[in-house]
């Protein structure tokens, strides 16, 4: 499908409208430029025609319909072969422009360095010239007096050229700087793909969409430094070329004396084809810019579908969903919805992400609404406080005590939200404003539903902090986000929630971004506050050992549609629906997986000396340790564990063994082989003995590369194997994970997640490494999803008996698959010993409490986990 109609299609509107009009007008000037000679009934120098001079500033007449010009030549004629004239000055400034600019943002995006700092301040240096003034100069320059047509229309391309390369370096060095940064481009280095090919197949690839925008607004903006060239004097020699600014110049006497022609249509050539370039470059960006899309829901089709087809082999033969939602109790609610639906409007049609719900939260209740991705929990609670997009079509009802809530006004919403009813948001780090302080933000959301003097709303402020377990709440108060932890910019929102003492709290997710010591504390502060104050809780999450701690009813969602709802000790006990069942036993529970035994007698793969790695600091700030005095080993067939939370070192650790960090000192062998310490072209060879899986599978494959290219691209670099061999080789990898050889022809975005997983894992095995670093791997999956990636995982380690370092924080995970487990804490190995020992008789302090906070999915057992932990996770903040 060509560019025109799919984004035709992909407008709407007056987008649509603006769009054509843009394109119509565009496309009317390219066919006059081409069709010129044709088209104009003189030359456009032409003053007489037979003989018969045509006469000066004749007004528009049969033989003239424009008239004519102070110097007798036809202005209907001038200004159609003005139009060739600026076709072929803006063809040639914008394809010079992009051959020049965007070769040097690419290499100087991606090198850095001295290069990257001295092109900037050049390309600086040239953007902040006057362009009109910078064209002029450079026109002087390069035109050395030529008169010919060639000579003058190349003149003043470049001289237009030299004001965009700028422009064209900025945006691909910007966007190349952020791609870079990319897992798909470290994996294609962990592989040994040279930089020419990182550049063009994994980079340009992905930052040229930009270019259709650029190029047609550029377009416009060339127009008018043409015009203005010719208008001063500077442009093509007037007897070379017809160029509307040169006539614009001459034309001004003549708007004095009433002779309006010779200007007006001139000038009517510039505005709409300027109009029309805008309107096509500004439609385009709209149009493809993925955040101005309408969208129905988080998840892709193929995750759907995965998803649909398990539950489909589920509850084939089985009783209707109907059947398996618990009658509980009536109380009074504090929050009542009732056959609530919501349908979004997207590009491809409309998505139906609610069906019908129904469920109530009582007052000291906590509710807990859980599913895998796409199944409407979070729909479901933005609909409740009016957060959905202006795409969302929104039914049923949604009750406040006995005030309806669905079809209110976001003004008479904005009394009730934070005041009546509150939201803790699932990113602590997007949901507070980066340039306020905390207590600013806790201040205003109280000013805005009570009359309270500032100095009141702050002292409240700093009780809040207190009550939520801020340490120093009195100096934290003036502190901005950026100051603060995750688990204490959490305890931040938390206070912004309970500020006015809502009667009803939704948490959408409120610990998945945070380690597992400080998800523990954020949920004992949860109930507290429950207890404390009596507030309803909406607990959403797909966490279901939070669920077992926390819920007193559970809601299971698939698609939109509760399939079951009970009491939250019934549910784990008893499940009654199929999908809740297959839900639960897909979750890992810590210490009851009987995980693989030692393989001390196998041949050492992996060994780690004293690795220290270090990061530079800041404006003179003392470099940061992120890997402390480091040593371990792996041997072949042996998963190690390595754990610890978010800052630790873990995933430091994984990506220098690979080459993708340089180490500060100490050791890496592989093999045999030191790999710690070379140059990329060293360690090309050395590549191929060792793979990597990347925790995110959409980030770590290239979205424009098929899949049969994703995994064929560490054999076309690293074997000499024929292009036969190497779609053979690429269909029995897509057999051993399962997919199948037709998926070799589909993009990443046409799989589901775990699919997608599958992918990444096959690529990284298409070398028979001998080492393979699976940095989180799972930790985006699904849990269902998850469950069978580590099957799939553990089935292929048992066979090819690759040596494994498993980067994770999940504990349980790592319970079912490692041989032996390392914990870091601070860039420092704290604990290294048998996966039984470590998890089932930690000896070090920090391993015991990383355990105790690991919640499981068995309310009874976690009853009793939380009883005997005691007040050993109370200082985690």
């Amino acid at each position: 499908m060509t560019l025109v109609p799919t984004v035709v299609r992909q407008s709407h509107g007056l987008q649509r409208f603006m769009l054509l009009l843009g394109f119509g007008l565009v496309v009317l000037f390219v066919f006059l430029a081409i069709f010129a000679p044709w088209l104009a009934p003189y030359g456009f120098n032409a003053d007489r025609s037979g003989g018969v001079v045509f006469g000066t500033q004749q007004s528009p007449s049969a033989d003239h319909w424009f008239g004519t010009t102070v110097g007798g030549t036809d202005v209907l004629s001038r200004v159609i072969f003005g139009a060739r004239t600026a076709v072929e000055v803006i063809i040639l400034a914008v394809v010079l422009s992009g051959l020049i600019g965007v070769p040097l943002g690419l290499v100087s995006g991606y090198l850095g360095g001295w290069l990257d700092r001295v092109l900037v301040l050049v390309m600086d240096a040239l953007y902040a010239f006057p362009s009109l003034l910078l064209a002029i100069v450079v026109s002087i320059v390069v035109s050395g007096g030529s008169s010919g047509a060639v000579g003058g229309i190349l003149a003043a391309a470049l001289s237009i050229t030299v004001v965009f390369v700028p422009q064209y370096y900025r945006v691909i060095r910007n966007a190349t700087l952020s791609v870079k940064a990319e897992p798909y481009v470290d994996a294609a280095k962990v592989v040994g793909v040279k930089t020419p090919r990182i550049l063009t197949k994994h980079i340009f690839s992905n930052v040229s969409s930009s270019l259709p925008v650029i190029g047609t607004l550029n377009a416009s903006e060339a127009i008018l430094t043409l015009a203005g060239l010719g208008f001063l004097g500077f442009g093509i020699e007037p007897s070379a070329a017809a160029e509307w600014g040169y006539d614009l110049n001459k034309a001004l006497p003549d708007a004095s004396s009433g002779i309006w022609w010779t200007g007006i249509f001139p000038g009517l050539a510039i505005v709409l084809i300027v109009l029309g370039a805008t309107l096509v470059g500004e439609s385009l960006n709209d149009i493809l810019n993925p955040l101005l899309r309408t969208r129905g829901a988080d998840t892709s089709e193929a995750d759907q579908a995965e998803i649909e087809q398990e539950y489909e082999e589920l509850t084939a033969g089985t009783t209707p969903v109907e059947g398996t939602l618990e009658v509980v109790e009536k109380k009074v609610a504090a929050l009542s919805l009732t056959d609530l639906a919501v349908t979004f409007r997207t590009d491809a049609g409309q998505v139906r992400a609610v069906n019908g719900i129904s469920f109530d939260v009582a007052p000291g209740e906590v509710v807990a609404v859980v599913g895998e991705s796409g199944s409407g929990k979070s729909v479901s609670s933005r609909a409740v406080l009016g957060l959905l997009p202006s795409t969302a079509e929104v039914g049923g009802s949604a009750r406040l005590g006995t005030r309806e809530l669905l079809g209110l006004s976001n003004s008479s919403l904005q009394p009730i939200r934070g005041d009546q009813v509150s939201m803790v948001f699932q990113e602590p780090s997007t949901a507070l404003n980066p340039v306020y302080t905390v207590g600013w933000q806790i201040i205003e959301g109280l000013q805005a539903h009570q009359k309270v003097s500032k100095k009141a709303a702050r002292a409240r402020a700093v009780e809040l902090l207190e009550l939520v377990g801020m340490p120093d709440p009195q100096e934290r108060v003036d502190y901005y986000p950026h100051q603060l932890s995750g688990g204490q910019k959490q305890r931040v929102v938390i206070a912004m929630a309970i500020a006015c003492d809502p009667d009803v709290i939704i948490a959408d997710e409120p610990t998945t971004a945070l380690d597992v010591t400080v998800q523990a504390a954020i949920l004992e502060l949860l109930l507290s506050l429950r207890d404390r104050l009596g507030t309803a809780i909406v607990l959403i999450t797909h966490n279901m050992g939070v669920v077992a701690d926390m819920a007193d009813r559970v809601v299971v969602m698939y698609r939109g549609t509760i399939v079951e709802q009970a009491p939250a000790r019934q549910l784990f006990a008893a499940p009654r629906h199929p999908y809740t069942r297959a839900l639960l036993d897909a979750v890992p529970h810590l210490g009851q997986a009987e995980g693989p035994g030692l393989v001390d007698d196998n041949e050492l793969v992996l060994r780690v000396d004293d690795l220290v790695v270090e990061f530079p600091g800041k404006f003179g700030q003392p470099a940061f340790r992120a890997v402390d005095h480091v040593s371990l080993e792996v041997r072949k067939g042996e998963v190690l564990g390595l754990v610890g939370e978010s800052g630790s070192g873990k995933s430091t650790i994984g990506r220098t063994t690979v080459g993708l960090q340089q180490p500060t000192s100490g050791t890496i062998h592989v093999s045999g082989n030191q790999v710690s310490g070379l140059s990329d072209r060293q360690l090309r060879p050395l590549r191929s003995r060792f793979g990597f899986v990347f925790q995110d599978p959409a980030s770590s494959l290239n979205p424009r590369m098929s899949i049969g290219q994703c995994i064929a691209e560490p054999l076309h670099v690293q074997t000499e194997m024929s292009q036969a061999e190497i779609d053979a080789k690429v269909r029995s990898l897509l057999d051993s994970v399962e997919l199948g050889g037709a998926y070799a022809e589909r993009f990443p975005h046409e799989l589901s997640g775990g699919q997608r997983q599958r992918v990444s894992l096959a690529r990284a095995l298409s070398l028979d490494p001998d080492l393979l670093i699976a940095d989180e791997p799972t930790s985006a999956l699904d849990v269902s999803v998850q469950a069978r990636v580590l099957e799939l995982f553990t089935e292929l380690q048992q066979r090819l008996q690759f040596a494994c370092l498993f980067i994770s924080h999940d504990l349980a995970v790592v319970d079912t698959l490692a041989n032996r487990v390392a914990v870091m804490q601070h860039g420092r190995l704290v604990e290294i010993g048998p996966r039984d020992q470590v998890l089932g008789n930690p000896q070090e302090d920090y391993t015991k409490r990383l355990i105790a906070a690991v919640p499981v999915p068995d309310p009874e057992e976690q009853a009793r986990r939380r009883a005997e932990r005691g007040a050993l996770l109370t200082d985690i903040s």
